[in-house]
C-alpha cells in the first residue's frame, strides 16, 4: 500500500490509503502523539493546506481531522492561525474525554441553546449602526412600554409573512424575551381572573389562584414562573396528537401550549387537536398562550401555522429572537388579542420603563433588510447536518437507544433504556457534558431520557459527544 509522510519540527503523520479513513489516521496519530508527550502544549501544527499537500490527500481531510481534536479539546483552533495542541497529558495517562474534572464543561447542551458562534455579528453591527444614525431626538427618549412603534410594525408583517399571524402593530408589544412576555400574561391573567370585592361588600373577597392549564411534559422553567407570578399550573397529559383537550380541567380559563414543537416531546398539535383548543376557549371564555419558541426550524415536514392565525381573539402569541439569534439581545415579543389588549399593557407597564430604543431599532433593521431571512436559512442548513450528524453518531454508539422530536426544532429527546436519568445525566455532566433530563419537565417515563442540543453541538464532534454519553452510561 501506498504511504505518504509529513514533518515538521515535532511532527511524524503517516497515511496508508486502503487502510482505514483518511481522516480517521491523521486523527488517531495526532490524538496519539499529544497523549504521549511527543506533542507538547502550545505546539503549533502545520496549516491544513499544508498538511494536506504534504500527505497527498485533499485539504478537508485534514481540516476535518483538525476539528475533530479541537471539538474534543485536543486542540486549538482559531481564525487566521494554525492549530496549536491544546493540552499534552502524561504519557499513559488516559485520553481527556475519559478524565474531564467534574466542573469542566465542554459542550453545554441543554435545549433552548443555538449556536451562539453563528451570531451575524457583522449583520448586527451594520443594523445597530444604522440605528444610531437614523434615530430621531423623539426616539432617544422613553420609549413606548409597547415597544417601538417601528419595531412592532415590522414583526406584525414579518410573523404574518412566515408564520400566518394575523395582526397589527397595535397588537403586538415588545418584551425582554419570551420569558418577560410570560410574566406579562401571568400578571394580566391574575388581575383579570382572580376574585375581586364582592359588589356592596366593604372587605375584599380572599384572593384565589388563577389556573392555567400546561403540557405534561412541558417547560419546567415556564411552569416555575408562571406559579411564582400567582398562576397554578395544573398539568394535562401530551400524546401524539398534542395536548389532550378532553384532559383540561374545568375550572382552567387559560391553557399554555407549544402547538408547532411541542417542548419537550417534539410533537406537533394535530389539526383535529387545534380546532378542539380553540372550540374550549370559544366555549368557556378562555384563552390560549401560544409558544411559539423555536418553529422557524423545520427539516424533515411541511411548514405548521401559528394557531394564532386561526383565532386572534382567543390566542396571545408569544415570540423571541433567543432561539434564533441570541438570548444576549433580550428581544422578544407578544401579540395580544383585541380584547387582551389594555389588561395587556398595563400588565407590561409594571415591569419597567420600555426596553432599549437602539436595539429594537436595530432589530427592525435587520429584518427589514433581508439580514434576518439569510441568517435563518444559513443556521437552518448548518442545524440539520449537525442533527443528521448527531442522530447518526448516536444510533452507532447508543444502538439501544430512539431518538425522537428530531423534525424541527433544536432539540432532540434519546431515550435510553434501562437506564436511571438522573444518574446518567449526573455522569453525563462528569465528562463535561451538560444536558438536559426529561424527567424534570414532567410526564412520567420508564427509561432514562436526555434532551440534547443539537444546534450547540459543534461541528465534526458529534462522535465525541455520543461516545461522552456512551462512556457514561
Amino acid at each position: 500500500m501506498a504511504s505518504n509522510q509529513a514533518r515538521s519540527a515535532e511532527l511524524l503523520v503517516a497515511v496508508a490509503r486502503g487502510a482505514a479513513p483518511l481522516q480517521r489516521q491523521v486523527e488517531d496519530q495526532l490524538r496519539a502523539a499529544i497523549r504521549d508527550g511527543r506533542l507538547v502544549a502550545g505546539e503549533r501544527l502545520p496549516s491544513s493546506r499544508v498538511l494536506a499537500a504534504d500527505l497527498d490527500v485533499s485539504r478537508g481531510v485534514v481540516s476535518d481531522a483538525y476539528g475533530q481534536l479541537a471539538a474534543e479539546g485536543w486542540l486549538v483552533v482559531a481564525p487566521r492561525s494554525g492549530p496549536r495542541v491544546h493540552a499534552a497529558p502524561r504519557p499513559g495517562s488516559s485520553a481527556p474525554e475519559l478524565e474531564a474534572p467534574a466542573e469542566a464543561v465542554r459542550y453545554d447542551l441543554r435545549p433552548g441553546r443555538p449556536d451562539l458562534a453563528s451570531f451575524p455579528r457583522a449583520d448586527w453591527l451594520r443594523s445597530l449602526a444604522a440605528a444610531v444614525r437614523d434615530a430621531g431626538d423623539a426616539e432617544l427618549d422613553y420609549p413606548p412600554t409597547a415597544g417601538s412603534a417601528r419595531l412592532r410594525e415590522v414583526l406584525a408583517a414579518y410573523r404574518g409573512r412566515v408564520r400566518g399571524t394575523l395582526a397589527t402593530a397595535a397588537d403586538v408589544v415588545v418584551c425582554a424575551g419570551a420569558a418577560q412576555a410570560f410574566i406579562t400574561i401571568a400578571d394580566a391573567l391574575a388581575a383579570a381572573m382572580s376574585w375581586r370585592h364582592g359588589a356592596g361588600s366593604p372587605e375584599p373577597r380572599a384572593r384565589r389562584a388563577v389556573r392555567i392549564a400546561v403540557e405534561d411534559p412541558g417547560h419546567a422553567d415556564i411552569r416555575d414562573l408562571l406559579a411564582r407570578r400567582g398562576l397554578e399550573p395544573a398539568p394535562v397529559p401530551v400524546d401524539g396528537e398534542g395536548i389532550v383537550v378532553g384532559a383540561l380541567p374545568g375550572d382552567a380559563r387559560a391553557v399554555l401550549v407549544t402547538p408547532a414543537h411541542q417542548f419537550p416531546t417534539g410533537v406537533v398539535l394535530s389539526p383535529a387537536r387545534r380546532a378542539e383548543l380553540v372550540r374550549w376557549a370559544d366555549e368557556r371564555g378562555g384563552v390560549i398562550v401560544e409558544d411559539d419558541y423555536d418553529a422557524e426550524y423545520r427539516y424533515d415536514r411541511a411548514p405548521v401555522g401559528a394557531l394564532q392565525g386561526l383565532r386572534p381573539d382567543l390566542v396571545i402569541h408569544v415570540g423571541s429572537v433567543s432561539k434564533t439569534l441570541a438570548p444576549a439581545l433580550r428581544l422578544g415579543w407578544l401579540v395580544a388579542p383585541e380584547a387582551w389588549r389594555e389588561r395587556l399593557l398595563a400588565a407590561r407597564e409594571g415591569l419597567d420603563h420600555g426596553l432599549p430604543a437602539l436595539e429594537q431599532i436595530a432589530l427592525a433593521d435587520f429584518i427589514e433588510r433581508g439580514a434576518y431571512d439569510r441568517h435563518l436559512r444559513r443556521s437552518g442548513r448548518a442545524y440539520r447536518r449537525r442533527r443528521d450528524a448527531l442522530v447518526a453518531a448516536l444510533a452507532e454508539a447508543l444502538p439501544a437507544a430512539t431518538v425522537t422530536g428530531a423534525a424541527a426544532g433544536l432539540h432532540v429527546a434519546v431515550h435510553v433504556p434501562d437506564a436511571g436519568e438522573s444518574a446518567l445525566v449526573a455522569a453525563c455532566r462528569a465528562q463535561g457534558l451538560v444536558v438536559d433530563g426529561a424527567s424534570r419537565h414532567g410526564g412520567g417515563r420508564d427509561d432514562a431520557t436526555l434532551l440534547i442540543s443539537f444546534a450547540a453541538v459543534p461541528d465534526a464532534a458529534a462522535g465525541h459527544v455520543a461516545r461522552l454519553i456512551a462512556s457514561a452510561l
